[in-house]
């Protein structure tokens, strides 16, 4: 006697799904404030969340896109334009939300796990991250080349300093690059 194959609805949308989103979500940002990129699994990203696996798994087929779906809320903001009146005042604005967005947990979940090596998984991320920021910088009419330094201005800065660029750091490095 052979099994009848089960039949699922795939993705649900509705309170409780939106409900099962955010937990996975949270857990995700938990396990790797825990264990890093490196060590982040599904199986405990499902057990922190009180979910199954295959949740998981249906929405998500691996770590590199929780990673994805942790951060896109920051990466919308990229999508609002600050429009203060002036090239300056918007690159400005895009400085200090890039600097804002990597000191919150998810921006510091991706800068962790891409510094902790994870660059060859998250190489996709990593472009889109890149692409939607520098994209801001493009809209409020900087050119390419300052868009680029100006991000990676922001994003390298820790690297020779103790800490993220202060407003002032912010600043000087535009008006450098104006």
């Amino acid at each position: 006697m052979t099994q009848a194959a089960r039949r699922t609805l795939g993705l649900q949308h509705g309170p409780r799904s939106a409900q099962v989103i955010e937990n996975v979500r949270a857990a995700t940002l938990t396990e790797l404030a825990r264990a890093g990129f490196a060590g982040l699994t599904i199986d405990g990203v499902a057990k922190a969340a009180g979910v199954n696996r295959t949740t998981i798994y249906r929405r998500w087929p691996s770590k590199a896109a929780l990673l994805a779906a942790v951060v896109e809320p920051l990466l919308a903001d990229y999508d609002n334009d600050p429009a203060t009146g002036s090239l300056r005042g918007d690159v400005l604005a895009l400085m200090t939300m890039i600097r804002d967005n990597a000191a919150r947990p998810e921006g510091r979940a991706l800068v962790d796990a891409v510094k902790a090596g994870g660059t060859g998984e998250l190489g996709d991320l990593v472009a889109t991250v890149t692409e939607r920021a520098l994209a801001s910088f493009r809209r409020a009419g900087a050119s390419p080349l300052v868009a680029h330094l100006a991000f990676s201005g922001v994003v390298m800065w820790d690297q020779t300093h103790d800490g993220p660029p202060a407003d002032e750091d912010c600043a000087a490095m535009l008006d450098t690059l104006l």
